[in-house]
């Protein structure tokens, strides 16, 4: 056993040499193999300088002032479905001194209320029953409305050299105004007691904004997307010359009794040393440059390092099972595609924790959640809120 492992080292010991000699003489193949991730990674960093990222500094809380002061009158407020109970509670909510003006439409169906919506754009707000004690508010998602998603503290911009946050929208366009006058009817229809008028007396404050960094999502998919091709020609060389090499030698390697362990560690030593270089001058890059800002250079290096030992690994397989050096390219290609825009999720947070991990096993989605992760805390970090 001991013969053998150390005539193995010896055996990976030439290939090795052997391989390099290649790549030596074939410069061009050789410089063509490193020039596109040295571009890619040169185009991320100049890309991420022209369109720096602007720090927003500290915004001190505001006085939003009192609920009262709303005016709904040009509100037209539509809910569904009709019933007894529903048409008492809207029937209180007209009784709110914020709502005094603001026309209720009842409606069977929400295909009907979306067609009431769309013919009252921007100043229409949907109310849907779940049953009588909880409702859903709808707005089409266009002219200044906010997103009505759990990430809203995200959706902040920097206009003027002040913090913008669509949060306080809500406050703003009348939905906070809406929904207190909504659960004041539904306390006074279930207890047959008003609440209106303490519920209608707060005052509304937005509390203190933290330092952030505005980005659009739609960049960083962009640059994710990069990252996921950014080992595609070391993956396209190592199965074109693995796939030819196994040919060639096979017989070879067979007479002179060579390992096919040697054959696979060589190869694998060679490209895990290109990996570990070109890890390093991406991870340099992606720091230097500010494209992550809340992340050190070992967290970088290590997700992208990992990532392309991933690819190798899967390349390798793929040129045994399949043989043939094009389908080999396709197939990993196709496989890092389709499973790293499936990690796109990740980043719009549409999947459960416990599937991200399942997902996980493909390295090209583990690699998309990673960088996801990773940029998380600049695209989110505006600890924007409304106090009542």
């Amino acid at each position: 056993m001991k013969e053998l492992s150390v005539h193995v080292r010896q055996q990976t010991r030439a290939l090795l040499h052997k391989i390099l000699l290649k790549k030596w003489r074939r410069k061009r193949e050789s410089l063509l193999e490193w020039s596109i991730p040295i571009i890619i990674g040169l185009h991320m960093g100049l890309f991420s300088y022209l369109a720096r990222n602007i720090q927003v500094l500290e915004v001190p809380p505001q006085d939003l002032g009192s609920l009262n002061e709303f005016n709904g009158s040009s509100l037209v407020v539509v809910y569904t479905p009709i019933s007894n109970i529903t048409q008492q509670i809207m029937n209180k909510t007209t009784f709110a001194p914020t709502m005094k003006g603001t026309r209720i439409i009842g409606v069977p169906s929400i295909e009907d209320l979306d067609e009431v919506l769309l013919h009252n754009i921007p100043d229409a707000l949907g109310v849907i029953f779940n049953d009588s004690f909880s409702y859903q508010l709808k707005v089409l998602r266009m002219y200044g409305n906010p997103f009505l998603k759990e990430d809203l503290l995200a959706h902040c911009w920097d206009t003027h050299s002040q913090a913008f946050c669509s949060l306080s929208k809500y406050w703003e366009r009348g939905f906070v105004a809406l929904q207190t006058a909504i659960n004041a009817g539904i306390i006074e229809v279930t207890t047959n007691h008003s609440v209106m008028e303490e519920l209608m007396s707060i005052d509304g404050i937005n509390m203190k904004t933290l330092p952030f960094i505005p980005r659009d999502l739609s960049d960083y998919e962009i640059f994710i997307l990069f990252c996921l091709l950014y080992f595609s020609s070391f993956i396209y060389f190592a199965s074109s010359n693995v796939t030819k090499e196994r040919k060639q030698c096979k017989e070879v390697m067979k007479v002179m009794g060579l390992q096919d362990s040697a054959f696979w560690l060589s190869w694998g030593l060679i490209y895990v040393g290109f990996i570990f270089i070109i890890s390093i001058f991406i991870a340099i890059i992606i720091t230097s440059t500010q494209i992550i800002m809340m992340t050190g250079f070992l967290v970088i290096f290590t997700l992208f390092f990992l990532y392309g030992l991933s690819l190798i690994a899967v390349t390798f397989l793929m040129a045994v099972l399949l043989q043939k050096a094009v389908l080999t390219n396709l197939i990993v290609l196709f496989f890092t595609l389709f499973w790293g825009c499936v990690g796109f999720t990740v980043l719009h947070k549409e999947l459960p924790p416990s599937l991200e991990w399942v997902l996980s096993i493909f390295s090209p989605f583990a690699f998309t959640s990673g960088m996801a992760k990773v940029n998380t805390e600049v695209i989110t970090d505006a600890s924007n809120g409304i106090n009542p």
